[in-house]
């Protein structure tokens, strides 16, 4: 079995990793994912490299199908759906912290 893993800054996901073992497969979530991460950053004062650094975190593994690249572009488009622009919006609003 691979794991799925979701990559946060604060409550933003930013990118999905599938790895069994060494092999891995990585999909960048959109720009506008990026847009809110920064825009979300310059907002609460944590456009400093330190303080940004330390609010990105890993999601806890999650079992998945062996086929990692599927599982990598399933996962980026089920991400996709579930944040459109108004969540985005209110995350960026809320610091970046999912209150829902």
């Amino acid at each position: 079995m691979a794991d799925r893993i979701i990559v946060y800054w604060r409550d933003i996901p930013a990118q999905v990793i599938i790895k069994q073992g060494r092999k891995s497969a990585k999909r960048e979530l959109t720009l506008r994912f990026t847009e809110a991460i920064d825009m979300c950053a310059m907002r609460t004062g944590a456009a400093d490299s330190g303080d940004y650094l330390a609010e990105w975190r890993k999601a806890d593994p999650v079992p998945v199908s062996d086929d990692l690249e599927l599982e990598a572009d399933k996962a980026a488009a089920e991400l996709e759906a579930a944040y459109d622009k108004e969540r985005l919006v209110a995350l960026v609003k809320s610091g970046g912290k999912d209150n829902g």
